[in-house]
């Protein structure tokens, strides 16, 4: 027994990192990501349970305003928030992807708003994602959002 763990230690060791992958990335990934995000989005927008738990992963994550979240608190967040009625409007740009295969990391900025009309305020946002490649797409597994903070006028 030990010499058959050994053996495999010494192979899995001698498996060069150059080696080929099993799984491809084409350059069509990096804006199929890129749709996947604002997928997200729009379904929190609408408030649209279906379409959001197809955005992402059964174990999602997000870490916002200091808080972990799951995708059923996320939702339930937004969704009462929304009830409560506030606006809130995102707008990403400056999306940046890294694939590699089934994995990808994507950060962006989110310019947009939130509040409670009349009173709606324009918020910021830098944020970032882990991606993973399902059957159906890619999904979001972990959000991390920071909220940027209006300067103070000089």
């Amino acid at each position: 027994m030990t010499k058959m763990l050994m053996a495999l230690s010494l192979a899995a060791l001698a498996a060069s990192p150059g080696e080929a992958r099993t799984c491809q990335s084409s350059d069509q990934d990096a804006a199929r990501v890129q749709r996947s995000i604002q997928s997200f989005y729009d379904a929190l927008a609408k408030d649209d349970r279906p379409a959001f738990e197809r955005s992402v992963t059964r174990d999602f994550q997000a870490f916002e305003q200091g808080e972990r979240y799951t995708a059923d608190t996320l939702f339930k967040a937004i969704e009462d928030s929304h009830r409560s009625g506030r606006l809130i409007n995102w707008k990403i740009s400056a999306v940046t992807v890294h694939v590699d295969c089934d994995t990808a990391l994507a950060t962006w900025d989110n310019r947009g708003s939130a509040g409670v009309p009349p009173k709606i305020a324009p918020r910021n946002w830098l944020e970032s994602a882990m991606m993973r490649r399902s059957p159906t797409g890619w999904r979001m597994e972990f959000l991390h959002s920071t909220v940027i903070a209006p300067r103070p006028a000089r």
